[in-house]
This record gives C-alpha cells, sequence and structure tokens, in this order.
C-alpha cells in the first residue's frame, strides 16, 4: 500500500524560513537537444524508426536540413542494415489483371482485393491506370489518354510513384504512337537513387545495305538530365518481332542491366530462344542463350539477389485418353512433370548456366493436405521467386491458390491466398528501412503541359 508521509520542517537558526529536510533539485546542467551538435543529431536521428524521423523533419528547419541531407539515407539504411543483421527485408506481392489487382503480404496470410485506381488514388485522375515496373519501392505507372483512340493512337502518361509516402512525379510526355507499335518498359534505380525509364520497340531490319542487321529504337529517360533521349541499337539478326507473348514477360532489371525473353512465335509451342541484354548506360546490347531443354516447356524470368534466374516447367500434359506409352509421348502426365531453376553465372560466350533446383510435382501435392487427390489444370503458373529465400518461389495452383513452394524439398511451406483472378502481371513491391525518395525534375520539366486535341 502506497503511504503519504508527511514533510518534515525545521526553523532555520536566526531566520523564519522553512527549510525542507529533502534537498531540492539543482538546476540541470546538461546540454539541451538545442545544442547538440550536428554529427550527434545526425547519429540520434539514424536510430529511430522511420516514422518517427520522417516526423522530425517539422520540428525545425535545421532538423529537416539533416534529415533531407543526400548522407542521412545512405546512412540510416547502412546503420539499419547493421543492427538488424541477416533480417529479411518484407516485401509484397502486388497480383495485376485488368486494372484490377490483389495485394499479398509477404507471410500470405491476407488478402486483399482492391482496384488499381484505388491502391494509386494519390496520383492525377487518369480514365486508365496499369503498372508498368517496378523497382524496390516504387512503382512505374502508365496512364493511357483516351481522347486519342478514335484517332487509332494513344498517348502515355507515366508516373514514378512511392505507394508509401505517396509521392510521385510526371515524366514529359512523348509524341503519340499506333496501338501496334506498343513498346516494352523497363525501369532500374541506383544505389543514388538516380532512375532511368526505357521503352524498346520492336526490332525492325536496318535500312542499310547489309540487311542482316537488326536494330532496336530506345527511348530512354534519365532523372539526371530531365529528358527523353533516342537510341538505335545494332541487335542479332534472328532476333524475333515483339508479339503478346512477348509482352505478357515482364522486362527484369538486375546488376543495371535489363533483361527480357526472346519468344519465337512461329514455332508451333511458343518456343523461348533466349534472353535479351541491354545496358542503358551506353545502350549496349548482348544476346544470352538459354539451357537446352526438351520441346514443351515453358520459361519464366526472375532475379534473385542479383542474379538472373529462370523457372522452366512444361506447357503440355497430357490428356487421361492418351494411349501411347509413356516412352512415345513427351507430355504424358505420369510422374515425370516437374519443375527446374537455372540461375546465369556468366553473361559471356552466349551465357552459362547451373541448375539449383529440381522438383517433382508428385512430390509437391503430396505434402499437402488441400491439393491430396486434386486434379490439377496444366500449367501450373509461375508468379515469382521469393527475394529473400533462393530456395522459394511462387506458384498459382487450383486456378485461384497463390502459395510458396520450396523447391529444393518440394514442400508448400504456407498456407494457401485464394484469389479469384487470372493473374496476369505479378510485381514485387519491398519495403525498405527508409523508403526510396523520388527527388523532383528540373523546373522545366517539372509540370508537362497535356496535349490538345
Amino acid at each position: 500500500m502506497l503511504m503519504m508521509v508527511p514533510r518534515k520542517r525545521r526553523k532555520e537558526e536566526g531566520s523564519g524560513s522553512v527549510v525542507s529536510l529533502f534537498p531540492r533539485r539543482k538546476t540541470s546542467t546538461s546540454t539541451s537537444i538545442q545544442q547538440l551538435s550536428d554529427d550527434m543529431l545526425f547519429e540520434i536521428f539514424c536510430r529511430l524508426p522511420c516514422e518517427s524521423a520522417a516526423k522530425c523533419k517539422s520540428v525545425s528547419k535545421h532538423w529537416l536540413s539533416l534529415i533531407s541531407h543526400r548522407f542521412f539515407i545512405p546512412g540510416y539504411i547502412r546503420h539499419h542494415h547493421q543492427t538488424n543483421g541477416n533480417a529479411t527485408q518484407p516485401f509484397t506481392l502486388l497480383l495485376e489483371s485488368f486494372g484490377n489487382i490483389v495485394v499479398v503480404p509477404s507471410e500470405l496470410d491476407k488478402k486483399i482485393g482492391v482496384n488499381v485506381v484505388d491502391l494509386l488514388k494519390f496520383l492525377p485522375p487518369a480514365s486508365e491506370l496499369h503498372i508498368e515496373a517496378a523497382f524496390d519501392d516504387l512503382l512505374l505507372v502508365c496512364s493511357n489518354d483516351s481522347r486519342f483512340w478514335l484517332k487509332n493512337t494513344t498517348v502515355f502518361d507515366y508516373y514514378i510513384c512511392n505507394p508509401y509516402t505517396k509521392h510521385w512525379l510526371t515524366l514529359p510526355r512523348l509524341p503519340p504512337m499506333t496501338f501496334a507499335s506498343t513498346p516494352l518498359v523497363g525501369f532500374i534505380c541506383d544505389a543514388d537513387f538516380r532512375y532511368k525509364v526505357v521503352r524498346i520497340h520492336c526490332p525492325s531490319k536496318s535500312s542499310s545495305a547489309n540487311n542482316n542487321t537488326t536494330m532496336l529504337r530506345v527511348e530512354i529517360f534519365s532523372s539526371e538530365t530531365g529528358e527523353w533521349c533516342t537510341s538505335f541499337v545494332a541487335s542479332p539478326p534472328e532476333l524475333n518481332r515483339f508479339s503478346q507473348w512477348t509482352m505478357q514477360h515482364p522486362v527484369v532489371a538486375c546488376n543495371g542491366m535489363l533483361h527480357w525473353l526472346d519468344i519465337d512465335v512461329y514455332s508451333k509451342t511458343r518456343r523461348n530462344k533466349g534472353i535479351v541484354v541491354l545496358n542503358p548506360q551506353g545502350c549496349h546490347l548482348c544476346y544470352v542463350d538459354l539451357p537446352i531443354f526438351p520441346s514443351g516447356c515453358f520459361v519464366s524470368l526472375g532475379a534473385f539477389q542479383g542474379r538472373i534466374r529462370i523457372f522452366q516447367h512444361s506447357i503440355f500434359r497430357c490428356p487421361r485418353y492418351c494411349r501411347l506409352p509413356p516412352r512415345y509421348c513427351p507430355y504424358c502426365a505420369g510422374d515425370d512433370m516437374n519443375f527446374s531453376v537455372w540461375e546465369l553465372g556468366d553473361y559471356a560466350n552466349a551465357g552459362t548456366w547451373s541448375l539449383k533446383h529440381k522438383v517433382y510435382l508428385r512430390d509437391i501435392l503430396s505434402e499437402y493436405p488441400i491439393f491430396k487427390g486434386a486434379e490439377l489444370p496444366w500449367p501450373v503458373k509461375f508468379i515469382a521467386f521469393h527475394p529473400n529465400d533462393g530456395d522459394v518461389v511462387f506458384l498459382q495452383l487450383l486456378e485461384n491458390c497463390i502459395v510458396s513452394c520450396n523447391i529444393r524439398t518440394g514442400v508448400i511451406c504456407s498456407l494457401p491466398a485464394i484469389v479469384s483472378m487470372d493473374v496476369k502481371s505479378v510485381f514485387l513491391l519491398g519495403q525498405p528501412s527508409w523508403p526510396t525518395p523520388i527527388h523532383p525534375l528540373p523546373t522545366k520539366f517539372e509540370s508537362p503541359p497535356r496535349l490538345n486535341c
């Protein structure tokens, strides 16, 4: 029980004042926070949670200048990386299909179905918004100007945004283009938060005397210059023209370069021929051959911690009424359907690949009760590589189940997330310890005027 003890007092000799038996607290002589050095404040801010450090910007102009300094964010990230050790960075999967998006957290314990416009409602109003690419926690979003549709042309407005901070900017507009010439789009950012947006147009034959030369028209926007520039890059003569199958595969940014699949659309199985690699820094192009796969294989492209990977599995599944012996049927389901993961070790000499994992479908189904006895539609759809665990991939099974699977052991290692959509595009949104800043463009490019029809 708490008891209140009356304070005893005594008369000071020679005076009538009352003196407490408990000495009074002396006035503090410690340094106030306003008197701390900038180096000390810098260290304090680096140890705060991200949200708290961001709020400190509003305290004073001096604190704002310290936290906005170009050395603060690298120092903050370095400190939290050293403090957290090997702690994995959280992430979110964005599954998009015809303007709708499903947000799947890394734990796969929730599903939130929202419209992509609602998710990006902080952007300017647009009739149609879709995500073109993602890099760490930044998104490249595109909107089409419907006023040009009657003219069989379209105008693309590109936005770079951070969904966590709600910061965004609009890139300068490019001239209208026809629907038939829709380009591939890549997005890349470096450690100093300088970014490039790259539009890659369909290969075309060169007009020079050498008819075997194929040219790529590449449009690159750089945050350093604040404007677009156009380059023409010589490519291998056997490079295939873009098709709807090419557009369904993302442009993968890795090691400062952009990668996309070269697909032979004229073959019966839409054979994947190789990987085209573009270095935006000097517009250098190289070609990497794929490993030799049996006929009827499907390849998906991705990256894992600075290394290019491919996920390979069969396209076709043999029907139940197939009467051919297994040794004569290359697509016979049986027990031989498998997935494999390959990793690119060297870009030189048309590429050097190593097989990382291989697992059979029968082993995956036997380990998880929900899939026992289930007749899976074929093919099983690849979603993404896990950004923190090289053994784990995300797959779509039973048309609406998103699962994470350990492809080394063949074990499904998480509860399925149920999504009622046919996934068309997948984007992996990182959650770094400090949100990636979006620096403003030069003043003359800040607010591009809209075209008048």
